[in-house]
């Protein structure tokens, strides 16, 4: 009997150490594990580091140029006037880690075209343009990934993203299209005959511009501003919003040939005179 009971007693004690030494294995396993992730990490982040490289240049563009197009998959681009005295040229910074940027110039009679493309993979590619051009040079600019800005052009500017900005600003042309996917979108004192800025997520301003035609402002969310000239109107209003305030303060007439079409499905909608 005394065998027994000792025999039996003496088994929570081993269960209980067994467990405890379970468990200090268990510990043990995830710190190594966790340890190995954080410099495997820490490895594939400096290797890109030291693979990663940076090439800028710059190139002259032709007098005879009067309409550029670009469209690359990621970098910013920016589009100003040429100063006085000064040349037009088109600035480059070109990323390349794992992957590199496939640039592509060509020019067919006055049209300026430039292509860059990333491809699949993994690691930093990249391709920040910056151009300066005539006063009267066409623009259409387009990128996935990166932010688009032009001033000071008179003439039609396209500019367009996924994930970034639009800005034009100091444009006069017969049409301006500013687009994107996910990101804010601005014209400010341009001149146009007909202007459309749409955008799925991120807030829409309109403001310092002069008569117009036509005015489409669309954002599925954000607001919707658009500040019209007191000297215009009145205006053809259609403005709409599903969840948030409606205001429009300007003179109204359905019959006039200045349309404005402002909507949000999630946002505040404001049309008012500058």
């Amino acid at each position: 009997m005394y065998d027994t009971l000792a025999s039996a007693r003496s088994g929570p004690p081993q269960s209980r150490r067994h467990k405890r030494s379970v468990l200090r294995r268990v510990i043990r396993t995830l710190a190594i594990l966790t340890g190995v992730t954080v410099v495997g990490g820490a490895a594939w982040y400096l290797l890109l580091f030291l693979v990663t490289a940076t090439e800028s240049s710059s190139a002259a563009i032709r007098p005879s140029v009067r309409k550029i197009e670009l469209s690359i998959d990621s970098g910013d681009i920016e589009v100003d006037v040429v100063g006085q005295e000064e040349k037009p040229e088109l600035y480059k910074k070109l990323t390349k880690s794992l992957r590199s940027p496939d640039e592509t110039i060509k020019q067919d009679k006055d049209t300026l075209r430039v292509t860059t493309r990333c491809g699949e993979g993994m690691g930093q590619c990249a391709s920040d343009y910056r151009l300066t051009v005539p006063v009267g040079t066409r623009i259409r600019a387009e990128t996935r990934l990166g932010d688009v800005s032009v001033q000071g052009v008179q003439a039609s500017v396209e500019g367009r993203t996924r994930i970034g900005s639009v800005r034009l600003e100091r444009i006069a042309g017969d049409h301006l299209v500013a687009v994107s996917k996910n990101g804010a979108l601005t014209l400010k004192d341009v001149k146009f005959g007909t202007a459309e800025a749409t955008t799925e997520l991120g807030d829409v301003l309109v403001e310092d511009i002069d008569a117009f035609e036509r005015l489409t402002a669309v954002s599925k969310t954000g607001d919707v501003e658009l500040r019209l000239p007191m000297t215009a109107g009145p205006f053809a209003v259609n403005a709409e919003t599903k969840i948030g305030n409606r205001k429009v303060t300007v003179d109204q007439d359905s019959s006039s040939g200045a349309s404005v079409n402002a909507r949000t499905k999630i946002g505040d909608v404001t049309v008012r005179a500058n």
